[in-house]
């Protein structure tokens, strides 16, 4: 899977098919679980950024609506339930803003080094 976050958010399966990720909340979930990649993003984190001080009733409950919404988008096991967490597989994607700051490094070590050409 390939998530673009540089710009509007867009999804695209193995296959290169884009996937439809509907509503604000549903959106923002996974920008913040695609930003964090890899790591274990507590719930009361993503309440906190999904609602603020607007928190429904039943944030978790509601939190739980979206993430069962998302898994469904989703392959299997690429979005992953911790204790009192979230995650998403790093090793099964590739996220645009990764891949933007890894070659930007690269071609300022290549800078750094005299190569200009190849930076």
């Amino acid at each position: 899977m390939q998530f673009c976050i540089l710009g509007p958010l867009e999804v695209l399966g193995r296959d290169g098919e884009r996937i439809e990720v509907r509503g604000a909340k549903l959106r923002t979930l996974l920008a913040l679980l695609v930003l964090r990649a890899g790591e274990k993003v507590r719930t009361d984190q993503l309440i906190d950024a999904l609602w603020g001080d607007g928190r429904p009733a039943g944030a978790d409950n509601a939190l739980q609506t979206h993430v069962s919404k998302l898994r469904r988008l989703l392959p299997p096991g690429m979005l992953l339930t911790h204790e009192g967490a979230y995650s998403l597989a790093p090793s099964a994607s590739t996220v645009d803003a990764v891949e933007f700051g890894r070659l930007a490094a690269a071609g300022r070590d290549q800078l750094v080094a005299g190569r200009a050409e190849l930076a």
